[in-house]
């Protein structure tokens, strides 16, 4: 039925490679973020020792999210090198945790208060019932990489 299947072939493996690279590329960049993130928490954490106020804890709490959102973005692009499509449990985790950064250390209204709670909750409950095909393919990854170690 294809006039050019081996055009087509070409097309669709050169277009997968571009993607792998252009994540591979990002996986690097979020790499040295997260390192670079870990120093400038540390400074914060030896300030905060010195001199123990709410906001220097803050910032510490704030800085030790950042790293824990960026860790699981890192996670997701090796998911998606390996496995060749993006996990949706990694993504939730990210958004949960931002949310959960974005309660405990920005001076919020009620309102904004209660509409970053239900996010939470939203997010949640979409990684209860989406993570489950993800847990599916990390135990497949997983059991792939115990076949190749031995």
């Amino acid at each position: 039925m294809d006039m050019f299947p081996r055009t087509q072939r070409f097309l669709v493996k050169g277009c997968s490679l571009v993607t792998i690279a252009i994540y591979i590329l990002i996986a690097a960049l979020l790499i040295i973020t997260a390192l670079i993130g870990t120093l400038e928490t540390l400074k914060m954490i030896s300030l905060a020792l010195e001199n123990p106020t709410q906001a220097a804890l803050t910032n510490v709490l704030q800085g030790i999210l950042l790293i824990i959102v960026i860790a699981t973005l890192i996670d997701m692009v090796q998911s998606y090198v390996r496995a060749g499509r993006v996990l949706v449990r990694p993504i939730l985790i990210a958004g949960v945790t931002t949310m959960v950064r974005r309660l405990l250390v920005t001076d919020l209204t009620f309102v904004d208060i209660v509409g970053t709670t239900i996010v939470i909750l939203g997010l949640t409950v979409a990684m209860i019932y989406l993570g489950r095909e993800d847990r599916n393919v990390a135990s497949f990854l997983s059991e792939s990489g115990d076949k190749k170690e031995t």
